[in-house]
């Protein structure tokens, strides 16, 4: 008969002190520095687009309204000051916007001229593309400036100056202006000359010309400077300031979405780490008691506006664990409540959908 090997309790205690520390270690390993990591010269192409369905009451009837926005753009990493404060150079390069309401349908394909015809954002949205501007981010992910703002709405000023002058050329003649023409023997190119000379003298010079299409571009809502601050943020996320494991969470900022830019608190939860991509998981869930919307420069007609109701936010991120980047990004927010301005109140719920992705 064979003998049984019997371990005495002594060696079982030891081997389970030594496991423990073992599995103690493993686990500390593991434990991640997740931060913005970000070296000259590193680009990458993204698409962000977000899917929004509106519906409202107002005096009794309801309104249903879809909105679909997919911009397309290049980031670039210029060199870290000596902070680790990186300046990430945006640049806009495809845009599509389509919405659907009682009203009719608008749509937007920077890829297809024919979708500018009689679209009064066309001239501004073309103008866009090829431009853009220096975000500023610290490597936990926090956006602490937008620079060449101003100077990106003066370029974008020449370019729809330099597109107008093309209509204005190119417009045929009328009846007066031809017998005019016939008079003193104007050539076409003296004909388009005089018309954009005349155009300029409007303004005062052609200089207060595109001064005065860049203060329109400034005060547009669209294009305020929170805008550009609230789409940045869907391309970096907040990371902690001390190292995580699984399941570990941390704090950071929101915005819903473009449509009600409320900036609300929001929890991060580490959720695992496959072959160097993180993937973290964030939401937020609050009830809102007369939220302030916007501000002098939100949205049309946000002035005064306040929401009041309930909203929800989850989404999922995956980040290249080396660098930071933002590889992919889905995220859902719902809102139910309702919206009050200038003694109106609108009964209001709506969903957002949220996608940031490669491209190229």
């Amino acid at each position: 008969m064979k003998k049984r090997t019997v371990i005495p309790a002594v060696s079982i205690f030891i081997f389970v002190q030594i496991a423990g520390v073992w599995t103690a270690e493993s686990y500390a390993v593991e434990k991640l520095d997740l931060k913005l990591r970000l070296k000259a010269g590193q680009k990458y192409s993204v698409q962000i687009t977000t899917e929004d369905r509106i519906s409202q009451t107002i005096e009794g009837k309801q309104q249903d309204i879809s909105h679909m926005k997919a911009t397309g753009m290049s980031v670039e990493v210029k060199e870290p000051d000596v902070d680790g404060i990186a300046s990430v150079k945006v640049t806009y390069l495809t845009l599509k916007e389509k919405t659907k309401s009682t009203a009719g349908e608008f749509e937007y394909n920077s890829a297809d001229p024919c979708t500018a015809v009689n679209n009064p954002l066309a001239p501004t949205y073309a103008a866009l593309m090829g431009d853009g501007f220096i975000m500023k981010v610290t490597p936990e992910g926090e956006i602490v400036g937008l620079d060449g703002i101003d100077e990106m709405f003066m370029r974008m000023a020449e370019k729809i100056v330099v597109a107008e002058d093309k209509l204005i050329s190119a417009a045929p003649a009328g009846t007066c202006e031809a017998a005019k023409e016939k008079a003193v023997k104007e050539t076409p190119e003296e004909r388009a000359s005089r018309r954009i000379e005349a155009t300029n003298n409007i303004y005062g010079s052609r200089n207060k010309r595109k001064q005065a299409l860049k203060e329109m571009i400034k005060n547009n809502p669209l294009f305020a400077e929170k805008q550009f601050k609230n789409m940045a943020r869907n391309i970096v996320t907040a990371f902690p300031n001390q190292s995580v494991g699984i399941g570990d969470s941390w704090g950071g900022k929101i915005t819903l979405s473009a449509v009600l830019p409320v900036e609300v608190d929001s929890t991060y939860t580490l959720k695992g780490n496959e072959k160097g991509v993180v993937v973290v998981d964030v939401s937020s869930k609050m009830d809102l008691d007369d939220k302030a919307i916007g501000n002098k420069k939100g949205l049309p007609g946000q002035t005064g506006m306040k929401m009041r109701g309930s909203s929800s936010y989850q989404g999922t991120l995956q980040i290249d664990g080396t660098s930071g980047w933002m590889i992919h990004k889905k995220a859902n927010m719902r809102f139910s409540g309702e919206v009050t301005q200038q003694g109106m109140t609108v009964p209001m719920s709506m969903e957002s959908v949220i996608t940031v992705e490669p491209v190229g």
